[in-house]
């Protein structure tokens, strides 16, 4: 008796499932029968949407540099039905809107160098309608126009000017100064870029304790726009061990009247500097040249002693005394 009871309560639950089961099916039809009802109902209205359109710009002027940054793309806004949108979302069949800019460069205006010129967009509205589907209407262009800047091309020759960071090893010094070759560079560009640079620069170069000469190719350092005659020049750095000399050199007085003559305490100065071994016999007393200026006279009893000659190939000048006692007399 048991047994039967559980055999029936079995079916009847086994019965419960599959139609339970059954239900659940015949809701997902309905649901997606409607969902697709819906679908096709949304799809066939219509819509004001906006979408890209890939824009490529042909014919430029010759020999002028485009220097304002223009849209790759337009944004359209249309109007069409469900469909057709959906259309377009799955299709990349679209070719791009062809701008030639020498069809609209008629009302070009000429201003610092610069060319320019604004197209409306709304000239090439129909051009795009026809690239669109029949079933999509174009409202409106973004942006509503494009402005084109162009600049003239120049020549111009600048000069070269070395980057370069050094440190010497002791006891060394520059022999002379540090060169390129060439010292000049004619460059091409945009007369609006051209016109305001006033060198080239090479590219940075840093070295560290240098005992040996230098002669080595280096890069110019670009400039966006402009075109060089040359894209790297030669550096060298020649370097030499030095000395100390000392000298005593006389003292000259400058401004001073006619009339007057001025004596100083003392009338010569001690001078002292470091210079390379080749240059060693060739700097003389002729290459210094130390003085006072007789219209600093003020009250103090002393005058500033001024350098205002010394050769470029020493470094580490030091000289004294740096002021001298004066006398002042009648000729």
């Amino acid at each position: 008796m048991q047994t039967t009871r559980s055999k029936i309560a079995s079916f009847i639950k086994k019965h419960r499932e599959l139609q339970l089961q059954r239900n659940v099916v015949t809701y997902g039809v309905c649901l997606l029968i409607a969902t697709s009802l819906w679908f096709l109902n949304a799809l066939n209205k219509i819509y004001v949407t906006e979408i890209s359109y890939p824009v490529k710009y042909t014919d430029f002027p010759k020999g002028k540099l485009l220097v304002s940054e223009l849209p790759k793309e337009m944004t359209l806004e249309i109007k069409a039905h469900g469909f057709a949108l959906l259309r377009y979302k799955i299709s990349t069949s679209f070719l791009p809107i062809i701008f030639s800019i020498n069809t609209y460069s008629d009302g070009i205006i000429e201003k610092n160098n610069l060319l320019s010129f604004t197209v409306n967009t709304a000239q090439v509205k129909e051009r795009i309608s026809a690239q669109l589907s029949q079933d999509i209407e174009l409202l409106n262009i973004k942006p509503g126009s494009i402005t084109f800047e162009f600049s003239q091309f120049v020549h111009k020759t600048l000069p070269v000017i070395p980057r370069i960071n050094y440190s010497l090893k002791k006891q060394y010094i520059l022999k002379k100064d540090v060169t390129v070759t060439p010292s000049t560079i004619t460059i091409e560009g945009p007369a609006a870029i051209v016109d305001t640079l006033r060198a080239v620069y090479t590219e940075s170069l840093n070295f560290e304790k240098l005992a040996k000469n230098i002669d080595k190719n280096i890069r110019l350092q670009e400039i966006q726009g402009v075109q060089f005659d040359s894209e790297e020049v030669k550096l060298q750095l020649e370097v030499e061990r030095y000395t100390e000399s000392r000298k005593t050199l006389p003292l000259n007085v400058i401004n001073l009247p006619d009339s007057l003559q001025m004596r100083l305490f003392p009338g010569n100065i001690d001078v002292t500097f470091d210079v390379g071994l080749s240059h060693y016999d060739s700097t003389t007393d002729t290459c210094f040249m130390f003085y006072v200026d007789y219209n600093e006279i003020s009250s103090s009893t002393t005058l500033t002693v001024h350098a205002d000659k010394k050769p470029k190939h020493i470094k580490d000048l030091v000289y004294s005394p740096e002021e001298v006692e004066y006398l002042i007399e009648k000729k």
